[in-house]
């Protein structure tokens, strides 16, 4: 298979050789080995990989959000990540957020220009956002005091607050807006006994403990116990 994937930090990115690593990169090699497949991981701009994946032939394209627009044009092997969204408040700061009126309430929300968490606000007709060019001022504008929110997920922001002195528990989740499961997509292609055995290799990874092990101390423990146990989520377009 083209196995394919992008620059996504932490989970995957380039070391100084040009190699694909970082925990999730890894444990997707790891699983590769057990089921047996040869290739290695190929790391392409995204929309070039997920064109790739659309028409085959045998295309693995990790990670990819699944949702209903997307459910029928791929093979599913996962979860392999779960991202949860919304509004994040410094930990020090006592704001509770309760609903989205209270969060119309807010002294400001830091959205970065371009972000689809910052368009679904102002199409709710919020009227209280700040937006910066890129994601990581967003950080040193709450951090600074300078909005009471910031619109991320508990996995993107981690990069953004590493690359700071700031730690992990500085940023804290005051209130969820969204939940996304994210997979390794398959070509439609791609035999059902091949996507059948990468899922009961991967379920068997997470069993023996070796999924929370690549990807713990990197991701938050929350995430890694919601998906550590094999089967799929409860995704109402599949019922």
């Amino acid at each position: 298979m083209s196995v394919v994937t992008e620059h996504s930090p932490p989970g995957e990115y380039l070391d100084a050789n040009g190699r694909v690593t970082g925990p999730t990169a890894e444990f997707v090699r790891e699983l590769m080995k057990r089921v047996g497949e040869p290739a290695d991981i190929t790391m392409l701009p995204w929309a070039r990989g997920y064109r790739m994946a659309l028409q085959g032939p045998k295309v693995a394209l990790f990670e990819t959000a699944r949702s209903e627009i997307r459910e029928d044009l791929f093979k599913w092997v996962g979860p392999i990540k779960r991202v949860t969204g919304g509004f994040f408040v410094r930990s020090r700061d006592v704001i509770a957020i309760g609903t989205m009126e209270d969060a119309r309430k807010l002294d400001g929300i830091c959205v970065y220009r371009g972000g689809g968490g910052g368009q679904a606000l102002k199409e709710l007709g919020f009227t209280n956002l700040e937006q910066p060019t890129r994601p990581a001022q967003c950080l040193e504008m709450l951090m600074h005091g300078r909005v009471d929110a910031w619109i991320t997920s508990d996995i993107g922001r981690l990069p953004l607050i590493a690359a700071t002195d700031y730690s992990e528990s500085d940023v804290v989740l005051a209130y969820a807006t969204s939940t996304r499961y994210l997979y390794i997509a398959m070509s439609l292609d791609t035999p059902d006994a091949t996507v059948a055995l990468w899922q009961e290799t991967l379920d068997k990874m997470k069993l023996d403990g070796t999924f929370a092990r690549y990807h713990r101390g990197t991701y938050p423990d929350e995430m890694i116990e919601a998906i550590s146990l094999p089967g799929h989520p409860d995704l109402p377009w599949t019922d």
